[in-house]
């Protein structure tokens, strides 16, 4: 039986009652409260205004003393059915929000104190930076290890809670800014230390701008990039491990103390338990999937190989095409050893994805600029002839990685990929570094024959479930670093079995364009499928009432009274609620498990330990993803079964990512949208050309 524990401590008010400073001025070293979060008091005395300012306990003249017990009081009132009901007696205490931030502060203070490098904003948590016990060998870095401590009021318990969290490792450079700025431009510099202080580089204080010889920069992508360094190998250990024992230590070394819980007095013992009432589990059914001839499995895997995919391309007439430069025509002669089914370890497209492999003698791509060779293969492609009846996919061989230092490298693979899509042709990119180094690349063909499949629109596999009368539309975003942009992929629309539809790309401003979108959607889907019942929307946060409302007027247009579900899909990184499975060795609790923290909120495991004896370690420990449920006809979501159904959907979705054989932990109604949101900005105009618009060119 699973034995889960989150990673919460909880704790009580350390004082009954408490006195807090209050001024209308802005003032350094004060902390800024909204006015709807202040007590009665403040707004009397100062009249109405957006803002108010606190020194929480610190006494200051001309300042207003408000005292006030830290516990809200009650009152018991009769209901017009004659029932007796307590309620909070409305400014009976400090607001939550200025109670938490006041906590925070003393947090914050504490480890300042202690001289740790603290992170300046304790608003909503207090981030604290504690030097690693394994330190950088090549004497370039110090390496600290980052915690963080958020207070929160009642989320999964009774008590006040202080959420703890690891949240990795950062590297601060051992030469100075002074000396980076050589090489690195200011806007490459986020963070720096100066004086054992933590600051934004653009809030320095003037004694750090006089003095750039002592201030020292945190390692950053933008620095990494401008130095030229390479990319780090992902860290595929277990994070769950990591996070538990990094978390335990801190606990045992600067929480569970009586310093420490003289300002923050801690009562449980250690990290609480999960009630064991709000751990739930998908269907076992939401794990099938259906492969060739309608054979049911539960790993793609095994079921490609023992049955084949669900559905092939619609068209027989495909060929294939290298795009290599010279000097790697043996890896493209590898490449195709594979496909064919000559090379050990891959059996072949054929025989895989059942799928005709052929390449047109002559057809393939050659050039020789191997630094620059956007202008040859620019060429090549443009004065090749496509002929209309024939499906093509190139395979590029690329002289560099995707993730290569150099930024104009990197876009080359974007821009092959927007100038095939405009000739109707999908790719596939291979680093022809990986095929020649790596012993065991066969490993990799399996995934890339799946995502070739779906790029010629064959179904590798797709849900083993009844077809209702719903739509599912996705909606994900990614931010573009270079531009600060962020765009929005959405309308990846599908029936609950997973077959894809359509999608399309917007930038985040565009509200009206994307509930438009989403309604045509809708429109298509119920001219074809009479009687929709609903309308699923997975969203990559909390969906605001100004981008809902377009939807909703969207569907009384079309005559539709349908409920609409929003389902906000979040990743949980290392600074959020996590929890462990303590009954297994390695802590990550089984696929399909999930958990309530609030109100239609959940965890929610999306990984591939379906068995409590078995588990393949090369699959990676992601973490939960948070969902939380909203409907706008409240009272379908106070019903048990429609929510569980409605997180069934999230894992399912989970399942059908076409680009690994391995199950993901966001459904690919985020992931698809998010992927194509990265690629969007890189292409003329933020314009997908038309065939890529239902296809799954991005794999």
């Amino acid at each position: 039986m699973a034995n889960h524990t989150f990673n919460i401590l909880t704790f009580n008010h350390p004082q009954e009652e408490q006195t807090f400073y209050f001024t209308d001025q802005e003032q350094d070293n004060l902390t800024r409260i909204y006015k709807s979060l202040v007590p009665d008091e403040v707004i009397e005395k100062y009249g109405e205004q957006d803002h108010y300012y606190t020194s929480f306990t610190v006494e200051k003249d001309g300042f207003l003393a408000v005292s006030k017990p830290t516990t809200p009081l009650f009152e018991t009132k009769t209901t017009e059915a004659g029932e007796e009901r307590s309620y909070t007696i409305r400014n009976s205490t400090f607001s939550s929000s200025v109670l938490k931030r006041y906590y925070n502060s003393l947090i914050h203070s504490h480890f300042k104190e202690k001289g740790f490098l603290v992170k300046p904003n304790f608003v909503s948590d207090t981030e604290v930076w504690l030097p690693s016990a394994k330190q950088d060998t090549t004497g370039k870095y110090k390496i600290f290890d980052r915690f963080s401590l958020k207070v929160q009021f009642k989320t999964v318990s009774d008590s006040l809670e202080l959420l703890v969290t690891f949240e990795g490792k950062s590297k601060i450079f051992k030469v100075p800014v002074s000396t980076l700025l050589e090489d690195v431009s200011p806007t490459d510099i986020n963070w720096v230390v100066y004086e054992k202080g933590l600051y934004r580089f653009d809030e320095l204080p003037d004694s750090g701008k006089r003095e750039y010889d002592k201030v020292y920069p945190v390692w950053t992508f933008e620095i990494r990039d401008a130095l030229m360094q390479g990319t780090e190998a992902p860290d595929k250990t277990n994070k769950y491990k990591k996070f538990r024992e990094g978390i335990d230590k801190f606990y045992n070394q600067y929480l569970n103390t009586e310093e420490f819980k003289a300002i923050i007095p801690i009562t449980s013992n250690g990290f609480i338990p999960v009630n064991k009432i709000n751990v739930g589990s998908v269907n076992n059914s939401s794990n099938r999937l259906l492969f060739g001839e309608q054979k049911s499995g539960i790993v793609p895997m095994d079921g490609m190989k023992e049955h084949g995919p669900f559905d092939f391309s619609s068209t027989s007439k495909i060929h294939f095409f290298f795009i290599f430069h010279k000097d790697d025509q043996h890896i493209a002669q590898k490449m195709d050893g594979y496909f064919k089914g000559s090379e050990f370890g891959f059996k072949g497209l054929t025989k895989f994805i059942h799928t005709p492999y052929h390449t047109e003698k002559g057809f393939s791509i050659r050039f020789e600029d191997r630094d620059n060779p956007w202008p040859e293969i620019y060429e090549a492609v443009t004065n090749k002839h496509f002929e209309s009846d024939i499906q093509y996919i190139a395979i590029y061989i690329s002289p560099f990685s995707k993730n290569s230092p150099d930024k104009s490298r990197r876009k080359i693979y974007y821009k092959l990929k927007e100038l095939l899509l405009k000739e109707g042709v999908s790719s596939q990119v291979i680093d022809g570094e990986k095929v020649m180094t790596n012993e065991k690349y066969y490993y990799s063909l399996p995934n890339i024959a799946i995502a070739i499949l779906a790029k010629l629109n064959g179904t590798p596999w797709k849900l083993d479930t009844k077809l209702k009368n719903e739509l599912i539309v996705g909606i994900g975003a990614f931010r573009n670093s270079e531009v600060d942009i962020q765009y929005i992929g959405s309308a990846f629309s599908f029936a609950n079995n997973g077959k894809f539809n359509r999608f399309e790309c917007f930038q985040k401003d565009q509200t009206k364009e994307l509930a438009g979108s989403i309604i045509r959607a809708v429109k298509e889907y119920a001219n074809v499928n009479t009687g929709i019942k609903r309308l699923v929307i997975h969203f990559y946060k909390s969906m605001r009432q100004d981008e809902l409302q377009p939807i909703e007027d969207g569907l009384k247009d079309l005559g539709l009274d349908i409920p609409v579900f929003i389902v906000s899909i979040n990743k949980t990184e290392s600074s959020d609620i996590v929890a462990f499975d303590n009954s297994w060795k390695d802590l990550m609790p089984m696929s399909g498990t999930f958990i309530k923290v609030g109100y239609n909120k959940f965890l929610l495991f999306n990984n591939t330990r379906y068995n409590p004896k078995f588990y393949s370690f090369h699959d990676g420990f992601p973490f939960p993803i948070k969902l939380k449920i909203f409907c706008t006809e409240k009272e379908l979501v106070e019903e048990y079964k429609t929510v569980k159904e409605l997180i069934d959907q999230v894992y399912q979705f989970s399942r059908m990512y076409w680009k690994s054989v391995r199950q993901q932990n966001l459904p690919v109604t985020i992931k698809y949208p998010e992927m194509v949101a990265e690629m969007l900005p890189h292409f003329d105009g933020n314009e997908i050309p038309e065939f890529g618009k239902d296809n799954l060119w991005f794999l």
